[in-house]
């Protein structure tokens, strides 16, 4: 990843797509010492400004598919939505670590949880649209019922990438990620798409148990809330380091 523009496409084969289609950031500072125990002590803690924080992110997955693979029914199209905080790994790779990641497919739930050891959830998923109101509703059912997220905003600023050096920067334009492989080491899976479209998101109402579900303290105050319309998003072969 070039650590000045990481949006810069590598020079590596495409193995899949997915569209992240009407996104919604959520992010709350989260003291650093009780995110530390639950991250690989091989990763960094990323920090802006002296801050962890911890991102709430519900959206829909659309055209999911493996390069040369026409969309599968039940695996190129169902919601989703992640806990995740921001890592670096050797001092480079501006990156995300997720805690939880509910899919409403179950096959490609467990497709993940297999192929990357990435800690997908099956849930129960909807969303709705109101005028310009909208609103996404969760309930994981496996491996465990106890998490859930119920939200609403509505956005109507005009969207644009963010600005580097911000914090809406910092905590939306990141292209790699990193999940548990075997023993101490870590699988490394990098993306590439556009900057994030951006608008703030107004009228925001949350409630989740998420964060106690995946061993996190309770979210205090009011989220950094942006949206986006999505973006297209192509996949590169994962790594072990």
């Amino acid at each position: 990843m070039d650590p000045l523009n990481p949006s810069v496409r590598p020079q590596a084969p495409v193995i899949g797509f997915q569209r992240w289609d009407k996104l919604l950031f959520l992010h709350w500072p989260v003291p650093a010492d009780l995110l530390r125990p639950l991250i690989p002590p091989r990763l960094e803690l990323d920090t802006y400004q002296g801050r962890t924080y911890v991102s709430v992110t519900p959206f829909t997955v659309r055209r999911a598919r493996l390069r040369g693979v026409p969309p599968l029914p039940g695996l190129s199209e169902f919601h989703e939505i992640n806990v995740r905080t921001y890592v670096r790994f050797g001092g480079a790779d501006a990156a995300v670590w997720f805690f939880s990641l509910d899919g409403a497919s179950a096959v490609a739930a467990a497709m993940a949880r297999v192929s990357l050891r990435l800690p997908y959830c099956y849930a129960r998923i909807a969303r709705g649209f109101d005028g310009s109101r909208q609103t996404y509703d969760a309930a994981r059912l496996l491996p465990d019922a106890r998490a859930a997220f119920s939200g609403s905003w509505t956005s109507e600023a005009a969207a644009a990438p963010a600005q580097p050096g911000t914090l809406a920067h910092f905590l939306a334009e990141r292209y790699v990620l990193f999940s548990r492989a075997f023993g101490d080491k870590l699988f490394r899976l990098q993306v590439h798409h556009e900057p994030w479209p951006l608008q703030t998101a107004h009228d925001v109402k949350v409630t989740q148990t998420l964060a106690s579900a995946d061993g996190l303290p309770q979210f205090e105050g009011e989220p950094f809330a942006q949206y986006s319309e999505g973006v297209d998003v192509e996949f590169f072969p994962p790594t072990v380091v």
